[in-house]
């Protein structure tokens, strides 16, 4: 089996290559430290399987894998990864990921998903999942200062609205990402990558 690796760890990547090193089934064609680098190389070598992470120093990678299931690439994706909660992934498997291994659980976890997904030989057609909810730059400015502990009216002031407006447009927020409350509004937006704690 090939597989390709992706990590923006240095030494995660390095783990990870040492260990699919050594198992005798396994060609490593490629490893990667950066995003932009992984659909280049799905594209020049035959990849049975992809090992990525998701959350990188550079954002959330959900972009990386809804690129991956439109280029239709013949790649079964796996993502290795600390990341956790179930709206994450929820678009991670609806974005064509096969198997999600959290990083705590160790790499014999991982051979194991590596090994269901190459034993399925029957290819799942991938639909298309709808992506994330999409942010304006308002709601991109608001999230922010509701990331600081900021109240509606100090957030007011620092964007030159109503009162109403920023309670309105908060309210609008918790709907849109199914939210009980601003605390729980702040860790998924963080969990998507919206927000950089």
């Amino acid at each position: 089996m090939k597989i390709a690796l992706f990590d923006d760890h240095p030494i995660i990547l390095e783990a990870l290559h040492h260990f699919f090193s050594r198992k005798k089934a396994v060609e490593i064609v490629g490893s990667v430290t950066q995003k932009s680098d992984v659909i280049p190389l799905l594209e020049s070598k035959a990849v049975d399987i992809l090992i990525s992470d998701v959350l990188t120093d550079e954002a959330l990678g959900l972009e990386l894998f809804e690129e991956i299931q439109a280029k239709k690439l013949n790649t079964k994706v796996i993502v290795y990864s600390s990341l956790q909660g179930e709206l994450v992934h929820h678009f991670l498997y609806e974005y064509g990921v096969v198997a999600i291994v959290n990083k705590a659980k160790g790499l014999d976890d991982l051979w194991q998903a590596v090994e269901a997904a190459y034993q399925t030989t029957a290819h799942q057609e991938k639909t298309t999942g709808a992506p994330p909810p999409s942010l304006t730059a308002k709601e991109k400015e608001i999230i922010q200062y509701l990331a600081r502990g900021l109240a509606a009216k100090e957030i007011a002031e620092l964007t030159q609205c109503s009162v109403n407006t920023i309670n309105n447009q908060k309210s609008h927020l918790l709907v849109k990402f199914e939210c009980a409350n601003t605390t729980e509004l702040v860790l998924r937006l963080t969990q998507l990558g919206y927000i950089n704690l």
